[in-house]
């Protein structure tokens, strides 16, 4: 189906991402009773309201992150996650850190704090450091919680997630320089811990160029990485920029206008080679061989579906270990959308099962069982 807009046009995307941070766990029955037809409506509605902002919104990058860069609020988070913050000194500068943990774990200090300084170590088993998304130019750590709050409850794990420097004022060499500043940082204090590369959108590719860059590095690869919807090819001129392998006939299901694409896609690579890395890290050259296990998530009936599977086949052939899952009925980064949307929330165990994570630990509800093998074909495809 097709998403209708909105009825009303006064709905701001930092609205409906402060909604989506209040996403439900999708690990209840309860969670899962809900009507399918109050949720698609809901579905429909939160993607089109996303969409209806990105076509109405002027083209001009403070403006849009006055409209994007405002934090969910922690009272809308679900009861299972907490948010604590940390900063570092860097050569670049202070670079915030958010840390987005589920309950036990910031509970098991013993003692009130919203210091992720004074966090168990020996608790931190697993720590994703995040990228995250927001078209390299767009959005904050605390804006994008409706991702990193049902991440942080499905993999029992801390996010930490890097306020780093973005474009146009920096250059996306800047951002990565901020993620190895917090890469090192986790490897020192937390040694003991696992360490997961994740990101959604161009904080996948964010995460993608950290990859490439530890090629015969020093530092020690993560044990796997997570992309969701990776946008990994900002090549191309105009009103193409951004939208190699795309499939525009799908662009009516999702909420990322072409011509925003191509205009943050000009934006953000400023005086990079377009097609290179870490611009665009589909054009890697060498092996891959050695890089961790990845999983790749995103929406069948996103905008950059196309570009994904061809960034997911170009890895491959090169030596990458990837995994792919492509949500049915999914829109661009799925996972913000697990609150409303069924097949978007059952990629979340799906997600847990590849980095061996134990179930989510639930506050006031029963678990359900895990997606069967035959429900699962039935929401999601291209699962390897």
């Amino acid at each position: 189906k097709e998403l209708p807009p909105p009825h009303s046009s006064l709905v701001r995307p930092r609205d409906v991402l402060a909604c989506m941070g209040a996403s439900c766990c999708g690990t209840s029955k309860c969670c899962r009773s809900c009507s399918l037809e109050e949720n698609e409506l809901l579905y429909s509605l939160a993607a089109g309201s996303l969409r209806l902002g990105g076509v109405c919104t002027p083209r001009n990058v403070w403006l849009m992150r006055y409209l994007c860069d405002s934090k969910v609020p922690t009272f809308l988070l679900q009861d299972h996650v907490k948010v604590e913050e940390e900063t570092l000194e860097t050569p670049g500068g202070p670079l915030k850190l958010e840390w987005v943990l589920p309950t036990w774990l910031a509970d098991a200090r013993g003692s009130p704090s919203s210091d992720a300084r004074t966090l168990p170590k020996g608790k931190l088993r697993r720590i994703m450091l995040y990228m995250h998304g927001g078209a390299f130019v767009l959005c904050t750590p605390g804006s994008l919680r409706g991702c990193t709050a049902p991440l942080a409850h499905a993999l029992d794990a801390a996010l930490v997630v890097p306020e780093y420097r973005r474009p146009p004022e920096h250059s996306i060499h800047a951002a990565i320089e901020d993620g190895f500043a917090a890469y090192g940082h986790l490897l020192r204090e937390y040694p003991e811990a696992e360490i997961i590369l994740g990101g959604e959108s161009a904080g996948g590719s964010l995460a993608a160029a950290m990859l490439v860059a530890l090629r015969g590095s020093p530092l020690p690869m993560p044990a796997g990485a997570f992309l969701m919807s990776p946008w990994t090819d900002i090549s191309g001129e105009g009103p193409e920029a951004g939208l190699a392998h795309t499939r525009p006939m799908k662009d009516t299901r999702d909420y990322l206008p072409l011509d925003l694409i191509a205009f943050i896609a000009q934006h953000a690579r400023g005086d990079l080679p377009p097609c290179e890395v870490p611009a665009s890290p589909v054009y890697v050259e060498g092996s891959l061989a050695e890089l961790p296990p990845i999983f790749v998530l995103y929406g069948l009936d996103e905008v950059l579906c196309g570009q994904i599977e061809h960034f997911i086949e170009v890895w491959s052939t090169k030596g990458a270990n990837i995994q792919h899952l492509g949500v049915r009925g999914g829109v661009h980064a799925p996972v913000l959308f697990s609150f409303c949307h069924a097949p978007s929330r059952d990629s979340l165990p799906v997600l847990a099962r590849f980095f061996g994570a134990p179930a989510p630990r639930t506050l006031g509800c029963t678990p359900c069982a895990e997606v069967g093998e035959g429900e699962e074909k039935g929401l999601v495809a291209n699962a390897v």
